[in-house]
């Protein structure tokens, strides 16, 4: 057999096989990279495991239905089941729970304790125990809440341990919510406190909360969540959101609505929150 005129150079496939093994092995650096990337993200962006399930959604302001006293949410592709329910404290008086579960309402988160406005001292709900007891007693799922006026990570952590100590014995299953607001009624103690600091004092309670083995959710509203808060720093945990409109929107999403302090419903005499948990469909 005769010899070609110019014999193949075995050096130039060579290369061409270093060259294509650069590129294989720069294009499993990229994805590898862009996989740690991702999940390191996932990580620090993702909301804490919890037995509810429950998540920071963007709510279809088109699938809510607001007529009735508790609105509707008619889910299409998220699986997302809409749990109406109420938040209630001393101020709403004398409840008859089993007219309140059968006016449709499947939740109560309810104040557990305040930390005095100017005294700093913490105080326990005079109906807490009565409307935990009753409301478990009907049939409701419950959750609580502690109103704070803390001023450093530390009060905070005070806040979460007196908290816990309250509810020792009860079927909590629900929530347990860091809530922190503006008053402007008077002089506080709080006054002054930065966003900054704000920011620290929820997650201190919240991790707290979380190491005891209940699920820590913040309660914002509008002012708060834009000029307030960090939400990205607070974004592990469930977010019950206060907007009193019906197109409610949080860049970061929220697990629970109150959209309403105006509420009427039987077994309660006088106005009364309203919420929606978003739970997932089973």
């Amino acid at each position: 057999m005769s010899q070609p005129l110019y014999p193949r150079r075995p050096q130039r496939r060579a290369k061409k096989s270093r060259r294509l093994l650069l590129l294989a092995l720069a294009a499993v650096f990229l994805v590898s990279t862009a996989v740690t990337i991702f999940v390191a993200y996932r990580a620090h962006h993702s909301i804490i495991k919890n037995t509810l399930g429950l998540r920071n959604i963007q709510v279809d302001h088109v699938l809510l239905q607001t007529g009735g006293p508790f609105y509707t949410y008619a889910d299409s592709g998220e699986n997302i089941i809409a749990s109406p329910g109420i938040d209630v404290s001393t101020f709403q008086g004398e409840i008859d729970w089993q007219a309140v579960k059968a006016a449709g309402a499947e939740f109560a988160i309810i104040r557990a304790a305040y930390r005095g406005y100017e005294t700093g001292r913490l105080v326990p709900d005079d109906t807490f125990e009565k409307n935990i007891q009753g409301a478990a007693d009907a049939g409701l799922q419950v959750g609580v809440y502690l109103y704070s006026q803390a001023l450093n990570e530390a009060e905070a952590e005070e806040e979460a341990d007196y908290l816990l100590d309250l509810i020792r014995g009860y079927p909590v299953g629900y929530p347990v919510v860091y809530d922190q607001e503006e008053y402007t009624a008077g002089q506080t103690r709080t006054d002054g406190l930065s966003g900054e600091q704000a920011t620290l004092n929820a997650l201190a309670f919240c991790r707290r909360i979380y190491k005891a083995g209940y699920l820590p959710m913040i309660y914002v509203n509008t002012d708060w969540a834009h000029n307030m808060y960090d939400m990205e720093k607070l974004d592990h945990y469930p977010v019950w959101y206060a907007d009193y409109t019906t197109s409610p929107s949080l860049p970061g999403g929220f697990a629970m609505w109150q959209y309403t302090d105006e509420g009427r419903i039987s077994g309660i005499e006088g106005p009364v929150d309203l919420n929606l948990l978003f739970l997932p469909a089973e």
